[in-house]
């Protein structure tokens, strides 16, 4: 029968079984959708484990048929247990979702991997080895155009096959603990878990090509990742030996009272400002320490690495423009990760409480003790409790610096080009010139800082000079070539004194009870690194331009480097508002409460349900957590 003269719904209603154009419709016959769908009892219904016969029969008795009719659930949680390569596959919870993203977790046995039982040995080690089968899944995927899908640029319109293509969390640079690939606690299994679309034509099943998918394309992308015997074994072992290796170094700068090491032959410069690769080595200039300030430690392979070690107390980075001070404090910042092999900075460690500390004008501050820097402002503002929801570059940095302290940070980070100039120094025309200014610079609390609470401050100056008066080591970069002028810098002190007047209190650090209420708001989502969406659940049917989008700006935060972390604290934060629906919590307790999902050095529980969360410090979710418009914290 001709569609004409029936309308559009009519004709829609007609050919899949639903009302219209819109999602969910009923069957045949329900003219609004709303009635039991079709259910065709030769289709299994999801919730059991099915052997993979069962499900290629299933897939070759849908083949062709439409969707919607089926009744056939829009989800999919796809379970591949490879437990005797190939006799006893089985699925578990398997239902079709036509052409949308869906999550795979592809379990196998750690016997069946062939994979050396070392492995198991520690978390860094598990780490490790998990972040190189996820980079070898995402070479596949890429070098196989998996990622395209089988019809890719086959055009085709709404009607035409689509679907099939797969994607996994792939890492950048840092060797962080993440979802995409785990390690069972008890060491018995290992598993994968990506993304993939089942295929469909318009609302039609390509149960064919669903098949060619789960049964021969996830078997080949899990065989090629996570079977030793697959694997690159020297470049796996060089992976996991490295990543141990930094691990180590990092361990061994407390004992030799330094809060940074730099290693001789690192390669510091990016290949570009958009990339995090290494340049390339040809072009760059290696490190080289000087040699007043070289250290060397021994290595858990039997080496060992020399280079420059950065000593707690006041370091004072300089030099003139563009010879690689930022450039070195930036490598320094990202110190408190692992780095691949080859990167470049792999032996580049921090202190793994080291901040880097930023102005961040605009952002919300909820009951921040600031008042070690600023007192006295105009309207009598209480700035041992300050709030705002449009911080200024000093009050903002002010509070980086207090919300730091308070989650145990002991190294300070800090360039003056991303700073709020006068919250780092006053010089004496204008002490002379403004007697009643509100804000205390951080030089004359530095030395207290360091004397009374034990934290250190690496900052990059080039035009600052009262700081040369207060620094313990003053390091010159020339070329991307440091020099020590520490002896330099006193003798100019002598010569052209400064008028800093260092206070000897530093002053107190917040302790805060925090409480979050997500009521009214959908669950908190990561789309990119510098921002959670926090979107409310009534939807307003008027956009007003005029409103900022719903959520966390996460964009001051700057050891972030990837948007599964943010993704990871996105996920926290539920849990958060779960712990603290009832009363207010200590923001330390509360990190307590959380220590196995916060940490980079340890695995991820396995209970975690997602794929794409990544391994983020306890300092870095705690100041998500403070940037968040409306939490509610009580002193």
């Amino acid at each position: 029968m001709s569609g004409r003269g029936r309308g559009r719904g009519a004709y829609f209603r007609a050919k899949y079984g639903g009302g219209g154009r819109g999602r969910g419709g009923g069957p045949a016959g329900d003219a609004y959708g709303q009635g039991p769908p079709m259910i065709d009892d030769s289709i299994p219904q999801a919730g059991g484990t099915r052997d993979w016969k069962q499900l290629t029969n299933d897939l070759k008795s849908i083949d062709g048929q439409q969707y919607g009719r089926l009744g056939i659930n829009p989800s999919l949680k796809l379970v591949r247990r490879l437990d005797h390569i190939p006799d006893r596959e089985t699925i578990d919870d398997q239902v079709y979702s036509p052409s949308t993203d869906e999550q795979v977790r592809a379990i196998m046995p750690w016997q069946q991997t062939g994979l050396p039982k070392e492995f198991l040995q520690s978390d860094i080690r598990r780490i490790a080895l998990c972040d190189y089968v996820t980079r070898v899944c995402a070479s596949v995927i890429r070098s196989k155009h998996m990622d395209q899908g089988p019809n890719a640029g086959g055009g085709g319109g709404w009607s035409g096959p689509k679907g099939g293509a797969f994607n996994i969390n792939a890492p950048g640079q840092e060797v962080l603990p993440r979802t995409s690939a785990m390690i069972s606690s008890s060491g018995e299994t290992i598993e994968l878990r990506f993304t993939t679309s089942l295929p469909a034509a318009g609302r039609t099943v390509l149960g064919q090509q669903a098949w060619q998918i789960l049964a021969v394309n996830v078997v080949e992308l899990v065989l090629q990742s996570l079977l030793y015997g697959n694997l690159d074994q020297i470049k796996l072992g060089q992976h996991v030996i490295s990543v141990e290796n930094q691990s180590a170094l990092r361990a061994q700068l407390a004992p030799a009272n330094l809060i940074a090491f730099v290693a001789n032959g690192a390669i510091l410069p990016r290949a570009s400002g958009a990339s995090a690769a290494p340049m390339d080595p040809k072009k760059a200039i290696r490190f080289q320490s000087p040699k007043e300030l070289e250290v060397s430690f021994p290595l858990p392979d039997g080496s060992s690495v020399s280079g420059m070690g950065v000593a707690r107390g006041i370091t004072l980075l300089t030099g003139g423009g563009f010879h690689g001070k930022s450039t070195l404090l930036e490598a320094m910042q990202l110190g408190i990760y692992n780095h691949i092999p080859g990167d470049g900075r792999e032996l580049i460690v921090t202190d793994p409480t080291a901040v880097k500390i930023r102005a961040e004008d605009g952002r919300a501050v909820s009951s921040v003790d600031i008042s070690p820097f600023i007192r006295n402002l105009p309207g009598g503002r209480d700035t041992k409790k300050f709030s705002t929801d449009d911080a200024s570059g000093s009050t903002s940095m002010a509070t980086n610096i207090q919300e730091a302290l308070e989650v145990g940070c002991k190294s300070l980070l800090i360039d003056e080009d991303s700073s709020a100039t006068n919250l780092l120094v006053r010089d004496v025309r204008m002490q002379t010139l403004i007697r009643n200014e509100p804000i205390q610079p951080l030089v004359a609390k530095a030395r207290s800082l360091f004397t009374q609470h034990g934290v250190s401050t690496v900052i990059v100056i080039g035009g600052l000079g009262d700081w040369l008066s207060v620094a313990d080591q003053v390091i010159a970069m020339e070329g991307y070539i440091p020099r020590a002028i520490t002896a330099d810098a006193k003798a100019i002190v002598q010569q052209y004194p400064s008028m800093v007047t260092e206070d000897k209190t530093y002053g107190s650090v917040p302790v805060r009870n925090i409480q979050v209420n997500l009521a009214g708001t959908r669950s908190p989502f990561a789309m990119r690194k510098g921002f959670i969406s926090m979107k409310p659940q009534a939807r307003n049917p008027v956009d007003d331009p005029s409103e900022a989008e719903a959520g966390i700006d996460l964009n001051g935060i700057d050891q972030l480097v990837e948007v599964g972390q943010s993704r990871t604290i996105a996920v926290l934060l539920e849990q958060v508002a779960g712990k603290t629906a009832a009363n207010a919590s200590p923001l330390a307790n509360l990190l307590e409460t959380m220590s196995n999902r916060l940490g980079v050095e340890n695995c991820l529980p396995t209970n975690l349900a997602h794929g794409d969360l990544v391994g983020a410090r306890p300092l870095e979710f705690a100041a998500a957590l403070s940037r968040m418009r409306g939490v509610s914290v009580n002193m």
